[in-house]
Protein backbone atom coordinates (compact mmCIF):
# COMPACT_ATOMS: atom_id res chain seq x y z
CA UNK A 1 0.00 0.00 0.00
CA UNK A 2 3.02 2.36 0.65
CA UNK A 3 4.35 2.15 -2.97
CA UNK A 4 0.87 2.68 -4.49
CA UNK A 5 0.36 5.97 -2.15
CA UNK A 6 3.85 7.39 -3.16
CA UNK A 7 3.22 6.70 -6.99
CA UNK A 8 0.12 7.99 -6.42
CA UNK A 9 1.41 11.15 -5.28
CA UNK A 10 3.55 12.03 -7.81
CA UNK A 11 0.42 12.16 -9.86
CA UNK A 12 -1.44 14.61 -8.01
CA UNK A 13 -1.68 17.83 -10.14
CA UNK A 14 -3.01 21.17 -9.88
CA UNK A 15 -2.84 22.69 -13.37
CA UNK A 16 -2.51 26.58 -13.79
CA UNK A 17 0.86 27.49 -14.28
CA UNK A 18 1.40 27.76 -18.40
CA UNK A 19 5.28 28.90 -19.37
CA UNK A 20 4.41 28.15 -22.90
CA UNK A 21 2.31 31.53 -22.77
CA UNK A 22 5.69 33.40 -23.56
CA UNK A 23 4.65 32.95 -27.13
CA UNK A 24 2.22 35.52 -26.32
CA UNK A 25 4.47 37.85 -25.32
CA UNK A 26 4.17 36.85 -21.58
CA UNK A 27 7.37 37.38 -19.76
CA UNK A 28 5.91 38.28 -16.63
CA UNK A 29 3.04 36.06 -14.81
CA UNK A 30 1.87 38.63 -12.86
CA UNK A 31 -0.78 40.25 -15.01
CA UNK A 32 -2.95 36.66 -15.42
CA UNK A 33 -1.90 34.75 -11.98
CA UNK A 34 -2.37 36.33 -7.86
CA UNK A 35 1.12 34.28 -7.53
CA UNK A 36 3.57 37.31 -9.09
CA UNK A 37 5.90 34.51 -10.14
CA UNK A 38 3.03 32.12 -11.47
CA UNK A 39 0.35 29.18 -11.36
CA UNK A 40 -2.13 29.66 -9.02
CA UNK A 41 -5.31 31.22 -9.21
CA UNK A 42 -5.69 33.73 -12.59
CA UNK A 43 -6.53 37.44 -12.27
CA UNK A 44 -9.28 38.54 -13.74
CA UNK A 45 -7.05 39.85 -16.70
CA UNK A 46 -5.77 36.01 -16.82
CA UNK A 47 -9.10 34.62 -16.79
CA UNK A 48 -10.03 36.58 -19.75
CA UNK A 49 -6.70 35.83 -21.46
CA UNK A 50 -7.66 32.13 -21.00
CA UNK A 51 -10.93 32.63 -23.22
CA UNK A 52 -8.79 34.77 -25.61
CA UNK A 53 -5.91 32.40 -26.42
CA UNK A 54 -5.55 29.24 -24.23
CA UNK A 55 -9.14 27.62 -25.05
CA UNK A 56 -10.15 25.74 -28.33
CA UNK A 57 -12.64 27.92 -30.75
CA UNK A 58 -13.82 26.92 -33.88
CA UNK A 59 -13.56 30.14 -35.19
CA UNK A 60 -11.45 33.36 -34.60
CA UNK A 61 -11.95 34.36 -30.91
CA UNK A 62 -14.12 37.99 -30.37
CA UNK A 63 -11.78 40.91 -29.34
CA UNK A 64 -12.86 42.37 -25.87
CA UNK A 65 -14.24 40.49 -22.12
CA UNK A 66 -15.76 37.58 -23.05
CA UNK A 67 -18.92 36.49 -20.22
CA UNK A 68 -17.16 33.20 -19.68
CA UNK A 69 -14.39 33.86 -18.09
CA UNK A 70 -16.61 34.67 -15.16
CA UNK A 71 -16.65 32.55 -11.78
CA UNK A 72 -19.09 29.63 -12.57
CA UNK A 73 -19.06 31.34 -16.36
CA UNK A 74 -22.15 33.81 -15.11
CA UNK A 75 -21.10 35.28 -11.53
CA UNK A 76 -19.79 38.84 -11.76
CA UNK A 77 -18.08 39.91 -8.78
CA UNK A 78 -16.78 43.05 -7.47
CA UNK A 79 -13.21 44.00 -8.49
CA UNK A 80 -12.04 43.69 -4.51
CA UNK A 81 -13.11 39.51 -4.86
CA UNK A 82 -11.57 36.59 -6.59
CA UNK A 83 -13.03 33.42 -6.69
CA UNK A 84 -12.40 30.20 -8.16
CA UNK A 85 -13.00 26.81 -8.09
CA UNK A 86 -10.00 24.00 -9.12
CA UNK A 87 -11.49 19.75 -9.65
CA UNK A 88 -8.98 17.87 -11.21
CA UNK A 89 -9.65 13.71 -11.49
CA UNK A 90 -8.13 11.30 -13.76
CA UNK A 91 -7.03 7.85 -13.69
CA UNK A 92 -3.16 6.31 -13.53
CA UNK A 93 -3.26 3.21 -15.93
CA UNK A 94 -0.54 0.92 -15.48
CA UNK A 95 -0.47 -2.26 -18.31
CA UNK A 96 0.75 -5.76 -16.27
CA UNK A 97 0.55 -4.09 -12.80
CA UNK A 98 -1.49 -5.50 -9.89
CA UNK A 99 -4.00 -2.33 -9.97
CA UNK A 100 -4.00 -1.89 -13.90
CA UNK A 101 -6.38 1.21 -13.82
CA UNK A 102 -6.31 3.67 -10.11
CA UNK A 103 -8.44 6.46 -10.33
CA UNK A 104 -6.90 9.94 -9.23
CA UNK A 105 -8.10 12.53 -7.18
CA UNK A 106 -6.05 14.90 -7.95
CA UNK A 107 -7.53 18.38 -6.40
CA UNK A 108 -11.03 19.74 -5.22
CA UNK A 109 -10.37 22.95 -4.21
CA UNK A 110 -11.62 26.14 -4.20
CA UNK A 111 -9.24 29.68 -4.22
CA UNK A 112 -10.45 33.02 -2.81
CA UNK A 113 -8.61 36.44 -2.68
CA UNK A 114 -9.75 39.63 -1.03
CA UNK A 115 -7.97 42.80 -2.48
CA UNK A 116 -8.07 46.81 -0.50
CA UNK A 117 -7.14 49.66 -2.97
CA UNK A 118 -5.66 47.11 -4.99
CA UNK A 119 -2.45 47.27 -2.76
CA UNK A 120 -3.18 45.15 0.11
CA UNK A 121 -4.32 41.30 -0.67
CA UNK A 122 -5.43 38.22 1.56
CA UNK A 123 -5.33 35.01 -0.34
CA UNK A 124 -6.07 31.27 0.40
CA UNK A 125 -6.16 28.15 -1.78
CA UNK A 126 -8.37 25.07 0.53
CA UNK A 127 -9.97 21.75 0.24
CA UNK A 128 -10.31 18.18 0.41
CA UNK A 129 -7.85 15.28 -0.75
CA UNK A 130 -6.13 11.66 0.23
CA UNK A 131 -3.75 11.46 2.67
CA UNK A 132 -1.41 9.73 0.38
CA UNK A 133 -1.64 11.81 -2.47
CA UNK A 134 -0.84 16.00 -0.90
CA UNK A 135 0.23 14.78 3.02
CA UNK A 136 2.12 17.81 3.11
CA UNK A 137 -0.63 20.14 2.43
CA UNK A 138 -3.08 18.68 4.93
CA UNK A 139 -3.74 20.68 8.10
CA UNK A 140 -6.91 18.94 8.97
CA UNK A 141 -6.29 14.98 8.95
CA UNK A 142 -9.18 12.70 8.22
CA UNK A 143 -7.75 9.76 10.48
CA UNK A 144 -4.08 9.52 12.49
CA UNK A 145 -1.23 10.26 10.23
CA UNK A 146 1.34 8.17 12.13
CA UNK A 147 -0.86 5.11 11.11
CA UNK A 148 -0.37 3.12 7.77
CA UNK A 149 -3.82 2.50 5.56
CA UNK A 150 -6.50 3.95 3.63
CA UNK A 151 -7.71 7.64 4.86
CA UNK A 152 -10.82 9.44 3.87
CA UNK A 153 -10.55 13.00 2.58
CA UNK A 154 -8.85 15.30 4.78
CA UNK A 155 -8.85 19.13 4.89
CA UNK A 156 -5.88 21.30 3.35
CA UNK A 157 -4.39 24.12 2.55
CA UNK A 158 -1.79 24.87 0.10
CA UNK A 159 -1.76 28.37 -0.14
CA UNK A 160 -2.65 31.27 2.46
CA UNK A 161 -0.76 34.74 2.59
CA UNK A 162 -0.96 38.09 3.30
CA UNK A 163 0.50 40.77 0.75
CA UNK A 164 1.36 44.18 -0.16
CA UNK A 165 2.15 45.59 -3.76
CA UNK A 166 3.64 49.41 -3.97
CA UNK A 167 1.00 51.38 -5.52
CA UNK A 168 2.65 50.77 -9.25
CA UNK A 169 3.03 47.15 -8.74
CA UNK A 170 6.86 46.59 -9.23
CA UNK A 171 7.11 45.24 -5.94
CA UNK A 172 5.36 42.93 -3.58
CA UNK A 173 6.02 41.50 -0.18
CA UNK A 174 3.84 38.96 0.88
CA UNK A 175 3.67 36.59 4.16
CA UNK A 176 2.17 32.68 4.65
CA UNK A 177 2.43 29.31 3.34
CA UNK A 178 3.53 30.16 -0.44
CA UNK A 179 5.02 28.23 -3.13
CA UNK A 180 8.94 28.28 -3.61
CA UNK A 181 10.30 30.65 -6.36
CA UNK A 182 12.30 28.29 -8.24
CA UNK A 183 12.67 26.81 -11.92
CA UNK A 184 9.85 26.53 -14.05
CA UNK A 185 6.16 26.57 -13.02
CA UNK A 186 5.17 23.80 -15.18
CA UNK A 187 2.25 21.30 -14.70
CA UNK A 188 4.24 18.11 -14.93
CA UNK A 189 4.51 17.95 -11.36
CA UNK A 190 6.19 14.46 -11.05
CA UNK A 191 9.13 15.64 -13.39
CA UNK A 192 12.54 15.06 -11.78
CA UNK A 193 13.27 18.81 -11.90
CA UNK A 194 10.22 19.03 -9.37
CA UNK A 195 10.08 16.03 -7.08
CA UNK A 196 14.28 16.34 -6.11
CA UNK A 197 14.10 19.79 -5.92
CA UNK A 198 10.68 19.92 -3.68
CA UNK A 199 9.01 22.88 -5.25
CA UNK A 200 6.06 20.94 -6.69
CA UNK A 201 3.48 24.14 -7.02
CA UNK A 202 0.78 21.38 -5.63
CA UNK A 203 1.81 20.89 -2.39
CA UNK A 204 5.77 21.63 -1.28
CA UNK A 205 4.46 24.82 -0.70
CA UNK A 206 6.28 26.14 2.76
CA UNK A 207 5.87 28.69 5.17
CA UNK A 208 7.92 31.80 4.87
CA UNK A 209 8.14 35.78 3.42
CA UNK A 210 8.89 36.77 0.23
CA UNK A 211 9.51 39.65 -2.17
CA UNK A 212 8.84 39.67 -5.55
CA UNK A 213 10.32 42.21 -8.15
CA UNK A 214 9.14 43.44 -11.78
CA UNK A 215 11.46 46.33 -13.57
CA UNK A 216 11.73 46.12 -17.13
CA UNK A 217 12.50 43.08 -18.56
CA UNK A 218 13.25 41.81 -15.06
CA UNK A 219 11.73 39.82 -12.37
CA UNK A 220 12.20 37.78 -9.95
CA UNK A 221 10.99 36.71 -6.16
CA UNK A 222 13.16 35.28 -2.99
CA UNK A 223 11.52 33.74 -0.19
CA UNK A 224 13.00 33.03 3.10
CA UNK A 225 11.57 29.97 4.94
CA UNK A 226 10.32 30.16 8.21
CA UNK A 227 11.30 26.76 9.61
CA UNK A 228 13.81 28.05 12.02
CA UNK A 229 10.71 29.49 13.76
CA UNK A 230 8.43 27.08 13.25
CA UNK A 231 9.11 23.46 13.86
CA UNK A 232 6.52 22.21 12.47
CA UNK A 233 7.41 23.64 9.04
CA UNK A 234 10.59 21.76 9.64
CA UNK A 235 13.22 23.71 7.10
CA UNK A 236 14.75 27.11 7.46
CA UNK A 237 16.39 28.85 4.36
CA UNK A 238 16.00 30.48 1.08
CA UNK A 239 14.75 29.82 -2.40
CA UNK A 240 14.56 32.81 -5.05
CA UNK A 241 14.24 32.80 -9.40
CA UNK A 242 15.65 36.00 -10.95
CA UNK A 243 14.30 36.20 -14.65
CA UNK A 244 15.46 38.03 -17.88
CA UNK A 245 13.45 38.88 -20.65
CA UNK A 246 15.61 38.51 -23.63
CA UNK A 247 13.03 39.63 -25.55
CA UNK A 248 9.08 39.77 -25.58
CA UNK A 249 9.53 35.63 -26.35
CA UNK A 250 12.21 34.68 -24.38
CA UNK A 251 13.55 34.24 -21.10
CA UNK A 252 16.44 33.16 -18.64
CA UNK A 253 16.16 32.41 -15.47
CA UNK A 254 18.50 31.31 -12.44
CA UNK A 255 17.12 29.29 -9.81
CA UNK A 256 18.82 28.86 -6.29
CA UNK A 257 17.51 26.84 -3.09
CA UNK A 258 19.14 26.35 0.06
CA UNK A 259 17.52 24.71 3.22
CA UNK A 260 17.90 22.74 6.64
CA UNK A 261 16.34 20.40 8.66
CA UNK A 262 14.64 17.91 5.64
CA UNK A 263 12.64 15.85 7.42
CA UNK A 264 12.88 16.78 10.95
CA UNK A 265 16.62 16.16 10.61
CA UNK A 266 20.24 17.79 10.11
CA UNK A 267 20.55 17.64 6.95
CA UNK A 268 21.14 20.60 4.37
CA UNK A 269 19.67 20.48 0.83
CA UNK A 270 20.69 22.55 -2.13
CA UNK A 271 19.48 23.46 -6.02
CA UNK A 272 20.82 25.46 -7.93
CA UNK A 273 20.70 25.94 -11.61
CA UNK A 274 18.67 27.61 -14.94
CA UNK A 275 15.98 27.40 -16.80
CA UNK A 276 14.62 29.02 -20.38
CA UNK A 277 12.12 29.52 -22.14
CA UNK A 278 11.90 30.35 -25.94
CA UNK A 279 9.31 30.92 -28.29
CA UNK A 280 11.14 30.72 -31.86
CA UNK A 281 7.85 30.48 -34.22
CA UNK A 282 4.35 31.04 -33.10
CA UNK A 283 3.14 27.81 -32.54
CA UNK A 284 6.33 26.04 -30.95
CA UNK A 285 7.81 26.96 -26.71
CA UNK A 286 10.91 25.55 -26.13
CA UNK A 287 10.87 25.10 -22.27
CA UNK A 288 14.61 23.42 -20.35
CA UNK A 289 15.38 23.46 -16.97
CA UNK A 290 18.85 21.85 -15.18
CA UNK A 291 19.88 22.03 -12.00
CA UNK A 292 22.53 20.72 -9.48
CA UNK A 293 21.25 19.35 -6.68
CA UNK A 294 23.30 18.45 -3.22
CA UNK A 295 22.46 17.22 0.08
CA UNK A 296 25.08 17.57 2.89
CA UNK A 297 24.19 15.67 6.38
CA UNK A 298 26.54 15.45 9.52
CA UNK A 299 28.79 13.21 8.11
CA UNK A 300 28.19 12.87 4.29
CA UNK A 301 27.59 14.89 1.20
CA UNK A 302 25.84 14.28 -1.91
CA UNK A 303 25.74 15.48 -5.53
CA UNK A 304 23.34 14.77 -8.12
CA UNK A 305 21.04 16.79 -10.65
CA UNK A 306 18.11 16.80 -12.67
CA UNK A 307 17.06 18.44 -16.04
CA UNK A 308 14.26 18.52 -18.27
CA UNK A 309 13.68 19.87 -22.08
CA UNK A 310 10.06 20.16 -23.76
CA UNK A 311 9.24 21.08 -26.92
CA UNK A 312 5.08 21.81 -26.64
CA UNK A 313 3.83 22.18 -30.45
CA UNK A 314 0.07 24.23 -30.40
CA UNK A 315 -1.62 22.49 -33.93
CA UNK A 316 -4.49 24.61 -33.44
CA UNK A 317 -5.43 27.14 -30.84
CA UNK A 318 -6.13 24.85 -27.50
CA UNK A 319 -4.78 21.82 -28.73
CA UNK A 320 -1.32 21.43 -27.82
CA UNK A 321 1.25 18.41 -28.12
CA UNK A 322 4.21 18.48 -25.83
CA UNK A 323 7.40 16.02 -25.95
CA UNK A 324 9.55 15.41 -22.69
CA UNK A 325 12.78 14.41 -22.22
CA UNK A 326 14.35 14.78 -18.35
CA UNK A 327 17.03 12.90 -16.73
CA UNK A 328 18.51 12.82 -13.04
CA UNK A 329 20.59 11.51 -10.57
CA UNK A 330 20.57 11.68 -6.72
CA UNK A 331 23.96 11.04 -5.64
CA UNK A 332 23.42 7.62 -4.11
CA UNK A 333 24.40 4.09 -5.00
CA UNK A 334 22.41 4.41 -8.58
CA UNK A 335 24.11 2.63 -11.27
CA UNK A 336 24.11 5.31 -13.94
CA UNK A 337 21.33 8.22 -14.64
CA UNK A 338 17.56 7.85 -14.51
CA UNK A 339 15.83 8.55 -17.47
CA UNK A 340 12.49 9.81 -19.02
CA UNK A 341 10.28 10.66 -22.03
CA UNK A 342 7.17 12.33 -22.19
CA UNK A 343 4.31 12.32 -24.83
CA UNK A 344 1.78 14.30 -24.27
CA UNK A 345 -1.89 16.33 -25.32
CA UNK A 346 -3.94 18.76 -24.11
CA UNK A 347 -6.82 19.83 -25.12
CA UNK A 348 -8.77 23.08 -23.75
CA UNK A 349 -11.98 21.91 -25.66
CA UNK A 350 -14.47 24.20 -23.53
CA UNK A 351 -14.48 27.37 -21.34
CA UNK A 352 -13.34 26.51 -17.86
CA UNK A 353 -12.25 22.79 -19.35
CA UNK A 354 -9.13 20.46 -20.21
CA UNK A 355 -9.03 16.98 -20.94
CA UNK A 356 -5.11 15.81 -21.08
CA UNK A 357 -3.22 12.60 -21.79
CA UNK A 358 0.54 11.84 -20.28
CA UNK A 359 2.01 8.78 -21.90
CA UNK A 360 5.16 8.25 -19.59
CA UNK A 361 8.10 5.92 -19.74
CA UNK A 362 10.86 5.57 -17.46
CA UNK A 363 13.87 3.49 -16.22
CA UNK A 364 15.55 4.53 -12.58
CA UNK A 365 18.83 3.63 -13.40
CA UNK A 366 20.70 1.01 -15.82
CA UNK A 367 19.69 -1.49 -13.32
CA UNK A 368 15.97 -0.86 -13.52
CA UNK A 369 13.34 -2.08 -15.84
CA UNK A 370 11.75 0.32 -17.94
CA UNK A 371 8.25 1.01 -17.07
CA UNK A 372 5.61 2.79 -18.91
CA UNK A 373 2.32 4.61 -17.41
CA UNK A 374 -0.76 6.75 -18.91
CA UNK A 375 -2.07 9.56 -17.19
CA UNK A 376 -5.76 10.78 -17.95
CA UNK A 377 -6.81 13.79 -16.62
CA UNK A 378 -9.92 15.64 -16.69
CA UNK A 379 -9.53 19.40 -15.39
CA UNK A 380 -12.83 21.92 -14.44
CA UNK A 381 -11.56 25.53 -13.18
CA UNK A 382 -14.48 27.59 -12.28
Amino acid sequence: MRSLGALLALWAGVAGAYPWMVKHGYGSCAACHVDPSGAGQLTNFGRSEAERVVRWTPSAPVPGPNPNSRFLWFLELPESVNLSGNLRYGALIQPGAARVAVPLEMATDLSATFSFQNQLFLHATAGFGRRDVVAPAIVAPACDPAKDGECGPSLLARTFWAGFKVEDGSLMLRGGRLVLPFGLRNNEHSTWVRTLTRTDSNVQQKLGVAVSFLSGAWRGEVMALAGAFLPADQEAGYSGALAYGLNPTTELGLSSLVATGVSGQALTRQAHGLYFRWAPVTPLVVLAEADLLAWTGSATATVGYAALAQADWELTQGLHVMVTAESAHRGVTQHGPSLGAWVSVAWYFFSHFELRLDNVVRRLDALSPVSYALVAQLHLFL
